[in-house]
């Protein structure tokens, strides 16, 4: 069997609009020169990269973005290295002097501090889980301390939000039945018919993760959505999915994975 011709991903995010709130929310009070923090909790694959990116896009100013690294899980403070090299400009400090190199958390609360003293920078970390003890430490340090008047707004996101207590959190749930039927008419609407019967498959199969729901779509053919072949077993398209959920358990203790 051929796969199906390639599946254009979503225009908009669905299901969201409570989340969309809270994120523009953050944005206004950051233009009007207030700082702050949101943490987005959720298992893989429920949107929460997707969040973080509709964030970045609306910002009209600096973004300093990383993404933890499991390689990197172990290397005290590159996390935060990772996420300083993004910066659009040189930095006002040098290397040597950048947290983790002799400073402690509060260097990274400082150097955003200046970073956003005259154009509202926005920081953006994305699996937070997988990044050092250290660099999760530096920047819980700091986000709790960006309030009003800091000019610099910080997004986390990250599979369980007990390491960043006391900041903001938000944990996202699955998708709902409406918001997981408008994506997969989204998802399919250039594919040809859709049986009814398949229809309700995918949903099931996808439980409210769009993620999931994208990559089963993606993976069947024009014949097997229409009901005019049968379904494999098991549903192909869930080692995205699957993937992330084995980092995120390969990262834990051995007491705690088992």
């Amino acid at each position: 069997m051929t796969p199906s011709t390639t599946v254009r991903s979503p225009l908009r995010l669905y299901g969201r609009s409570g989340e969309l709130a809270l994120l523009e929310a953050l944005s206004a009070r950051l233009r009007a020169g207030d700082g702050g923090a949101l943490v987005l909790a959720s298992p893989p694959g429920l949107g929460r990269s997707a969040l973080l990116d509709h964030a970045v896009a609306g910002h009209r100013g600096p973004v300093l973005r990383a993404a933890g690294t499991p390689a990197e899980q172990r290397l005290p403070y590159s996390g935060v290295h990772t996420l300083l090299c993004s910066a659009p400009g040189p930095l006002p400090v040098p290397p040597d002097r950048l947290p983790g190199s002799g400073t402690t958390p509060g260097g990274l609360l400082g150097l955003l501090r200046r970073l956003g003293a005259e154009v509202p920078l926005l920081v953006c970390v994305d699996d937070a889980h997988a990044w050092d003890p250290d660099s999760r430490a530096a920047l819980g340090f700091a986000a709790r301390r960006l309030g009003a008047g800091s000019r610099v707004a910080v997004l986390i996101g990250c599979a369980d939000e007990t390491a960043f207590a006391g900041l903001p959190a938000l944990r996202l749930g699955p998708l709902d039945d409406d918001a997981s039927a408008a994506l997969l008419d989204r998802l399919t609407e250039t594919t040809g018919d859709l049986d009814p019967v398949v229809r309700g498959e995918l949903l099931r199969e996808a439980a409210g993760n769009p993620r999931l729901l994208s990559g089963l779509v993606g993976r069947l053919t024009p014949d097997q959505l229409a009901g005019r072949t049968a379904l494999p077993y098991p549903l192909p398209g869930a080692e995205g999915v699957l993937d992330s959920y084995a980092a995120h358990l390969d990262g834990l203790a051995p007491a705690t994975r088992t």
